[in-house]
């Protein structure tokens, strides 16, 4: 690998955002793009498939020498950490390489240790992925080859409509299944009006100091 390439991999956004921080890009509610995948047995399938449970979709591509291996490790870590069942909610690590093969993505699966009950996959046909990432506010780059992304994980809701995204190498998994299943992402969703309405009261209260100090100074004057 070329240095300068791995020095834009290892500074790369793909591993540069902090812990547990919501995708500036993301937003609630979109719903996942319907496409054909395949995964790393070859079996061909739809995303409409994954509807019924919550889904937490990792985006990720098999050759990523840094940022993929941490975002599967941060997953396994999480959902060993969790209180849900395993059955209750599925796990779709989707590769966005266009060159990602069965046997690349088996690979990975091997290589990461990838509980067998995970999904592993990636588009069937030329152009999905960007379609059906682009459609939920992921977005990535290609540099030499080699691709920067957010170590970004998002969960869906069992009708497979964005419920909460987060970007760090730490998941909360029960939070992201909260999030998915309707009440999790109270903060995520509501957060911007609540920081609206405390600017607006601090500004009112300043006004109100301005105004009160201004008719004590008119009141002692006249005095």
């Amino acid at each position: 690998m070329k240095p300068i390439v791995l020095a834009l991999l290892l500074f790369a956004p793909s591993i540069a955002y902090g812990t547990g921080l919501v995708s500036s890009e993301f937003v609630a509610g979109k719903p996942l793009p319907v496409i054909d995948i395949i995964d790393d047995t070859g079996r061909v399938r739809s995303t409409a498939d994954w509807k019924g449970i919550p889904t937490i979709l990792a985006p990720m591509y098999a050759r990523c020498p840094v940022a993929c291996p941490l975002i599967a490790s941060a997953l396994k870590r999480g959902a060993a950490q969790s209180s849900a069942g395993p059955s209750s909610y599925r796990v779709v690590l989707f590769s966005f390489d266009p060159h990602d093969t069965p046997a690349d993505l088996r690979h990975f699966r091997e290589r990461e240790s990838i509980p067998l009950a995970w999904t592993v996959a990636a588009a069937a046909h030329p152009g999905d992925a960007r379609r059906m990432l682009d459609g939920i506010g992921y977005h990535y780059g290609e540099i030499g080859g080699y691709f920067t992304h957010p170590n970004e994980v998002i969960a869906l809701t069992p009708d497979l409509k964005t419920a909460k995204a987060l970007i760090g190498t730490n998941y909360d998994v029960d939070d992201l299944l909260a999030a998915a299943r309707g009440g999790g992402d109270w903060s995520g969703r509501y957060g911007g009006w609540i920081l609206a309405l405390l600017l607006l009261a601090l500004l009112l209260s300043a006004i109100h100091l301005v105004t009160l100090f201004t008719s004590r100074s008119r009141t002692a004057q006249a005095g």
